[in-house]
């Protein structure tokens, strides 16, 4: 008996030197700008490998997945998708991805997350209220790190200092202290497999609050030690600075940007500093957001600057004017494109590339989009003054689809500023309330440890039950699969994904960047003794 028939595989392709399927089946893939280097090279812009269309991997029966697969996301690349059959036009089907968010607002808020969802629309909408961490007025941070999840806030109600909080197992809000005596912790990254922070004096009037009875300056950027302990990293070396506005990893970097003052700087591991400079006159200029994409930082700006790019060793050029904007708030990366978010009205706008930016929709009567994430296949958006998130629909289209904070005649902007995403669900924090709240909808299996540099093996599993993620053989994540999405039959009818194409190097929110090999498929759910 071959191995194919004893254990069920039903594809593999080793990717050493092609595309070609060794298992006899002859479903050989056709390589699109991919080299083979002892694996499939994947260039994160546009290259791919499309297999047949295989019936076993179109939810009608249970199958796994597993590849090998090593990240290359050094220079300003995402890593994304690993393989797929999703489509873009309908926002639908599976994807197993490796997910990092940055220009998050403030924050760089997942980092080589890998996931296994399914994405039907027709799951059940449901919204969880976490309660206010530390009872502060402001979420200005989130982060997922080493399994949980993290949250920055403004003004702690017990001592008006800006501290970190995790959400531990039951629901509860850990404190994690406050690195220093400013009043918010801003942005949260990760880098290096450590967790940081940057601190900030926050101007609540520009909130329309009153302002915090702590104007202590921040500045500073902390990494955690665990518990309630906060090591002095950096403070960024520019005249009169009180703020990290956002943090981000870029080229090897952890890069940090001035809120209120002018500066843009890269820490290396070791503290030391290097300045970038920032886009725009001085003292006229206020940089808003960062992110890295395809080889390049991006930065948002205020007063019509609009969005900039450089590179470690370039300088800043003009990326173009986002029409009738004054400030950019996010960037996201959805579909392999860029997009950004800004005030005052709160419309999505897509990169061209050039100076050029195109019109991605309008959410609602909102004036600002603030926290963007992807999840699970769809693009999400948080907005100001209704403290409202939007789901885009395609075709230019956001529909309302959660009003996290009521309306107050008493309260002038009411903000969903941040996103992440955490045990597959979708995580949002907001003002004035200071809460947290999270979604959940379809299926989506994630692993809230970013992975290391090398090589790992994914595994998915899928039995029309369940949804099953392996990390290096072991068991990471299980989610069942809504009771909505299996027809009278018992087959998953809602996951059929019969007339979408069957990739590998490409996910919903971009092209892989990376190399991946030794991918097999089985026409079953192998137990978990089965996966090594």
């Amino acid at each position: 008996m071959s191995q194919e028939q004893r254990t069920g595989r039903i594809g593999y392709w080793p990717l050493r030197t092609d595309s070609e399927d060794r298992s006899g089946r002859d479903q050989h893939g056709i390589a699109h700008g991919v080299g083979f280097d002892d694996s499939a090279v994947f260039d994160g812009v546009s290259s791919y490998i499309e297999l047949p269309d295989i019936s076993e991997t179109d939810g009608s029966r249970p199958f796994t997945l597993s590849l090998e697969f090593e990240v290359n996301d050094g220079h300003g690349y995402f890593p994304g998708g690993l393989a797929s059959r999703y489509s873009e036009a309908t926002m639908e089907g599976w994807h197993l991805s490796v997910l990092s968010q940055a220009g998050v607002t403030s924050s760089q808020s997942n980092w080589r997350n890998l996931q296994f969802g399914w994405s039907t629309g027709k799951s059940p909408i449901q919204w969880k209220d976490w309660g206010s961490p530390g009872n502060g007025r402001y979420i200005c941070s989130m982060c997922v790190y080493n399994d949980s999840l993290y949250a920055g806030i403004f003004d702690d109600a017990q001592d008006n200092r800006g501290h970190v909080y995790r959400l531990d197992k039951d629901g509860r809000w850990i404190d994690c202290g406050n690195p220093d005596n400013s009043n918010s912790v801003w942005s949260m990254a990760e880098y290096n497999g450590k967790l940081y922070v940057g601190t900030m004096r926050y101007r609540a009037a520009g909130s329309a609050l009153p302002e915090s009875p702590n104007q202590e300056a921040g500045g500073n950027i902390y990494r955690y030690e665990g518990g309630r302990t906060w090591t002095l990293f950096g403070r960024l070396p520019v005249e009169g600075n009180d703020s990290v506005g956002a943090l981000t990893v870029y080229d090897g970097k952890l890069i940090a940007m001035s809120f209120y003052p002018h500066g843009i700087f890269a820490f290396g591991e070791d503290g030391s500093c290097e300045s970038l400079g920032a886009p725009g006159p001085e003292g006229k200029t206020r940089t808003m957001t960062l992110s890295p994409y395809q080889g390049n930082l991006y930065v948002g700006c205020n007063q019509k600057q609009g969005v900039s790019r450089r590179t470690l060793r370039e300088p800043w050029e003009d990326s173009g004017t986002v029409t009738n904007c004054d400030q950019v708030y996010c960037f996201s990366v959805f579909h392999n494109e860029l997009l950004t978010g800004i005030w005052p009205e709160a419309r999505m706008f897509r990169y061209e590339d050039g100076e050029f930016w195109s019109d991605y929709g309008l959410m609602g009567s909102e004036k600002e989009v603030m926290g963007i994430a992807v999840f699970n296949g769809k693009l999400y958006g948080g907005t100001l003054p209704g403290g409202h998130v939007y789901r885009y629909t395609g075709e230019h289209q956001w529909e309302l689809i959660g009003v996290l904070e009521q309306p107050d005649p008493h309260i002038l902007y009411r903000r969903v500023w941040t996103m992440a995403v955490f045990n597959g669900q979708l995580f949002a924090g907001t003002l004035p309330g200071g809460k947290v709240w999270s979604l959940t909808h379809d299926p989506l299996a994630t692993s809230d440890t970013s992975l290391s540099p090398g090589w790992h093996r994914a595994t998915a599993t899928y039995d029309q039950e369940r949804l099953r993620l392996y990390v290096d053989g072991d068991l990471v994540s299980t989610v069942t699969i809504p009771p909505q999405a299996v027809d009278e039959s018992g087959r998953a009818a809602e996951l059929s994904v019969r007339s979408l194409p069957f990739v590998l190097g490409k996910g919903p929110q971009c092209h892989f960047s990376g190399r991946i090999r030794e991918v097999q498929l089985f026409d079953r759910a192998l137990g978990e003794n089965e996966i090594g």
